[in-house]
């Protein structure tokens, strides 16, 4: 690695830090890894499959002069607050090190004098209560990985805002979202926003032996992704046209599948999901495209997808889902 780009952004709107983490993404030098902080205020930000009226208390935000934001990673919604410190990692594949990464935040709240553990592949956690959130993204042999360290949130907006199922909560054994979380700076009153972010930085140059240069915030360049992440298209608020309606929480994930069908062969299909795989999940989608509306076409179809052995696990899983809500009658008309 020749070198760690380290950005800091000086805005807390949710599209143009989004945007701008696009930019970044899409112009990663070669042997650079990009450490970008930023900061959201009021916001709610959905995984890119997520169904958004499902998933957010949307009129409670916006009479609360909230935003929503859609990311490019997959995963769940998260409340953002400026008692949070958002973080992204963008390398090439080659010195993209998710191991390494994810203890740079672990070695980074341990220098606290906290007992930060892994849990899981994307959350952290102290004496069993989650303080950082991570989500991931893989796109022409880059890879991306950010998350939010949770410091001082207020942690009734997030019962407020996030509309979190009772078997997601009940999955996670806890009453509540806000029960599943803690604070930082409730653990430890040292920890503020800047001083994780000085630690963060040297913790980031000490485990990859290579000193940090700071370079521009580059919104003015990020214009076009930040026109991106605001515009209506992208969040897709407006319901799909589908006229079946496939619902359903997995181990993995929730799925909501919405078939448009004409003639009896499906014309339109749109999924939504917080699975952490979002290329998996657009393949789904767009598998069923032209298929005859049976059964066993489309468990046929599906069963011609190959993936990795987890995924595979996963896809049997809708697959036999699918099958008995068909034949049951279970999907929504």
């Amino acid at each position: 690695m020749k070198i760690i780009e380290l950005i800091q952004s000086p805005s807390t709107d949710p599209y143009i830090n989004l945007g701008v983490e696009e930019y970044l993404m899409e112009t990663c030098p070669p042997d650079t890894l990009r450490f970008y902080l930023w900061q959201n205020a009021h916001t709610v930000v959905i995984g890119k499959n997520q169904h958004a009226p499902s998933e957010v208390h949307l009129q409670r935000l916006i009479d609360d002069n909230g935003k929503l934001a859609r990311r490019s990673s997959g995963g769940g919604a998260v409340y953002h607050d400026l008692g949070n410190l958002n973080f992204t990692f963008i390398a090439p594949m080659s010195i993209y090190n998710l191991t390494t990464q994810m203890e740079v935040l672990c070695q980074t709240l341990r220098s606290f004098n906290l007992p930060a553990v892994l849990s899981g592949r994307n959350d952290i956690e102290i004496d069993g209560a989650k303080v950082s959130g991570n989500a991931f993204l893989k796109r022409n042999n880059i890879g991306l990985h950010h998350g939010t360290l949770l410091i001082a949130v207020e942690k009734e907006s997030l019962g407020k805002y996030l509309n979190v199922s009772a078997a997601k909560l009940e999955r996670k054994n806890v009453k509540s979202v806000k029960a599943r979380i803690a604070n930082l700076a409730d653990l430890n009153p040292e920890i503020t926003i800047e001083a994780i972010k000085i630690r963060l930085i040297e913790t980031v140059s000490k485990l990859y032996q290579c000193p940090l240069s700071e370079i521009p915030f580059p919104n003015q360049e990020a214009a076009t992704s930040i026109q991106k992440f605001a515009s209506p298209e992208w969040l897709a608020l407006t319901e799909s046209n589908g006229i079946i309606k496939i619902d359903h929480r997995f181990a993995f994930g929730s799925i909501r599948w919405l078939l448009e069908v004409r003639s009896n062969r499906i014309i339109g299909s749109h999924l939504y999901s917080d699975a952490l795989d979002v290329a998996w999940i657009e393949l789904l989608q767009d598998s069923l495209i032209g298929i005859p509306d049976t059964t066993e076409s489309l468990t046929s179809r599906l069963r011609e997808l190959k993936f990795e052995v987890n995924l595979q696990e996963q896809l049997n899983e809708i697959i036999e889902w699918l099958k008995a809500a068909k034949e049951g009658n279970l999907c929504e008309k």
